[in-house]
């Protein structure tokens, strides 16, 4: 089951309750449309919902690339996708789904098209370590904030490394301390960003 609607003449909008409700948007609209939002359900509803690597093997088919995750309410949440353009940078795990997808002939023109420019450019997250430990000022920053400490310990390792990396991916020490702070800040509200 899939439901389409336009939101705005800008964005379109996909409640999507399996990957071949977002393959089929992305079949019809890859090439003309350069963004769409996907409405998920969360798993206690019992609504079906893609899992995140399905959507990013169909986005990747296609040529497209997911920016945003946004919380909707307690029950749904979106994720939004653009369509790659010849300046996107990929991410070295992104690349490497690309691989197997390729190798598997599960690629589209398209896909194929912004494989090959992405093999040419730095990965977006080149010179960053794959598992990086704690970055020292957050480190600092939690150990003044027992509130945040301890809802921040809850995190499961691997989105503490995508935090991690996201810090590290800052090229000024303005930039990686504004993402400290709102690491801070939702850890302190029992929430995770991104």
């Amino acid at each position: 089951m899939h439901c389409f609607n336009l939101m705005s003449t800008k964005m379109q909008t996909i409640t999507a309750f399996t990957k071949d409700d977002f393959r089929k948007w992305l079949q019809e609209h890859h090439l003309t449309e350069k963004k769409v939002r996907i409405i998920l359900h969360k798993r206690h509803t019992g609504k079906s919902a893609p899992t995140h690597r399905e959507l990013l093997e169909e986005e990747i088919f296609f040529g497209w690339i997911d920016t945003t995750l946004n919380r909707l309410d307690e029950n749904q949440y979106q994720r939004n996708f653009v369509k790659r353009n010849e300046k996107s940078k990929w991410s070295e795990n992104t690349l490497g789904y690309a691989k197997e997808l390729l190798k598997s002939g599960r690629m589209s023109a398209e896909g194929i098209k912004y494989y090959k420019l992405g093999l040419k450019t730095p990965t977006h997250d080149a010179g960053i370590p794959k598992n990086p430990e704690m970055p020292e000022e957050l480190a600092i920053v939690l150990r003044k904030n027992k509130k945040a400490k301890h809802f921040f310990d809850k995190y499961p390792p691997s989105h503490k490394k995508m935090l991690y990396r996201w810090i590290l991916h800052a090229k000024l020490p303005e930039t990686r301390a504004k993402r400290i702070q709102k690491i801070i800040e939702g850890a302190q509200k029992e929430k995770r960003i991104m």
